[in-house]
């Protein structure tokens, strides 16, 4: 196995395979070949007979997605992947769901992302690299969220909050500080709906979900 930056942010995993069937072993190392000389196309026909040996192989399954991964075919790497969750190891099951991740990265699906992320650590919560991309990707999807409450913000600033409203966020506030984040976001929902002028503090109401969203990954 080997760990190597696939760009300036994300890591990328590919296998090796030591042991096994001769023709198997030949024609994936072969592709891990290719794949290090940058020949994505060559590698991936290599991992594609590979498959022919054994067509369930999740060494040529995993180096497979990381083929079409370079190639940006970032749909048919995930499906490569998903491939592998049947190999019944932990290890195999990680590197998967992490590269699923970064899969869902490249394509700004930003809240699948995270959740293969979080996959990757439960069955390795040692891994340094998911541990990072995960942050990453939750840093990017708060990064999107407040470029949103920017882009409503002066419609926002033209309604005057009611006394009420003003209460309302003080509640919230206070179960935000408590770390009840669900509760705090209902407050405002439903608040609004007595009152409009609650939308007044929608940023805060938008920054309140994105937090419950994460935690329901």
């Amino acid at each position: 196995m080997v760990k190597f930056f696939s760009n300036m942010i994300l890591f990328l995993s590919l296998i090796c395979i030591s042991m096994g069937q001769s023709a198997l072993r030949e024609k994936v190392n072969k592709g891990n070949e290719y794949y290090y000389n940058e020949k994505y196309t060559d590698a991936l026909n290599s991992y594609q007979d590979a498959l022919v040996e054994d067509p369930q192989s999740p060494e040529a399954h995993f180096n497979q997605g990381d083929a079409l991964y370079k190639l940006e075919k970032y749909d048919e790497a995930i499906e490569a992947y998903q491939k592998v969750l049947a190999s019944k190891s932990l290890k195999m099951e990680s590197l998967a769901y992490y590269n699923i991740g970064n899969a869902y990265f490249k394509q700004d699906k930003l809240q699948e992302s995270i959740a293969s992320y979080i996959k990757a650590l439960e069955r390795e919560p040692g891994d340094q690299d998911a541990k990072y991309n995960l942050e990453l990707a939750r840093a990017k999807l708060k990064e999107s969220a407040d470029k949103q409450n920017q882009q409503s913000q002066p419609q926002q600033q033209n309604i005057e909050p009611s006394e009420y409203a003003k209460k309302l966020l003080e509640q919230a506030k206070q179960l935000v500080a408590q770390r009840k984040y669900e509760p705090a976001y209902q407050l405002m929902v439903e608040g609004e709906k007595r009152d409009k002028t609650v939308a007044a503090f929608r940023a805060f109401t938008t920054r309140v979900k994105d937090i419950v969203d994460m935690q329901n990954l």
